[in-house]
Formats: C-alpha cells, structure tokens, sequence
C-alpha cells in the first residue's frame, strides 16, 4: 500500500511539473503550493489552465508598472466555455509571502478552496524587490 502511494505521488508531481510547463520555476511553486492546500483540505488538485496563463502574467506586469493593487476585469482574457471565474491579486518579498498572505485573507483563502473551480493560472513578476502575483481561477 505505501509504494502504491509512493507511485501516486511521484505522478502527481510529474503531471504538476508537466502541466505547469510553460511558467516560470516561482509560479510552478505558488501551484503546488496552491494544490497542497486544496489537498490538505480534501479537495481536487486545480489543472493549470493555460488559456489564463497570459491574462495573469500581463496583470502582473499591470499592477507592477502602476505600482498598486487592482483587479482585472475577469472576462477579459479568458476564452469562453466557463462557468465561473474568479481572481486574487497581491504583492510582497517573496512569492512565498504573497501566498501566506492570500492564505490568511478569508475571501482570497475562500477562492483557493473554492470547489466550483477547477483550474488556475498564476502569474508572477519581480520588480524592484517585490514580486506581484495574479491567480486567475476558472470552473
């Protein structure tokens, strides 16, 4: 039974790294960090959604250029076929900062674990010392 799980979780953590391709090594970590939340909390792992990709990453550098927080307009960016879409937004030192502190907020916590949604996107840039993070949710 423990190698059983042992191979489970090896390809898990394949299928992240291959999911996860096309972004950069602080956002394939905020998705698993993200994932390993939702798991500790029983629920599915988020498939990366590329068709999001962009739309993250370009607000980002958005909120990076203006040196401010501010929310997208969710529709914009996002091809159609979804049902529900949602959005959270921070800065801080670190990647893993901006994820604690999405963590501790009860709206942004409520996102991550929110089960109607089944894919994320999560764009990061770093400038002058700060990271700016964009996790674009999609069900």
């Amino acid at each position: 039974m423990r190698f059983g799980r042992r191979i489970l979780l090896i390809v898990a953590a394949l299928a992240i790294v291959l999911a996860a391709g096309a972004c950069s090594p602080l956002e394939e970590a905020a998705f698993k960090d993200v994932n390993a939340l939702r798991e500790a909390h029983g629920l599915r792992w988020f498939d990366w959604n590329e068709d999001a990709y962009a739309k993250a990453v370009a607000w980002s550098e958005h909120m990076a250029d203006e040196g401010r927080l501010s929310h997208s307009v969710l529709r914009e960016g996002i091809p159609p076929g979804w049902r529900v879409l949602g959005e959270n937004v921070a800065y801080a030192g670190s990647v893993e900062q901006a994820m604690a502190a999405l963590e501790a907020s009860p709206p942004h916590l409520a996102n991550l674990l929110n089960p109607d949604f089944k894919s994320i996107a999560i764009g990061v840039v770093e400038r002058d010392g700060r990271v700016w993070v964009t996790e674009v949710f999609v069900g």
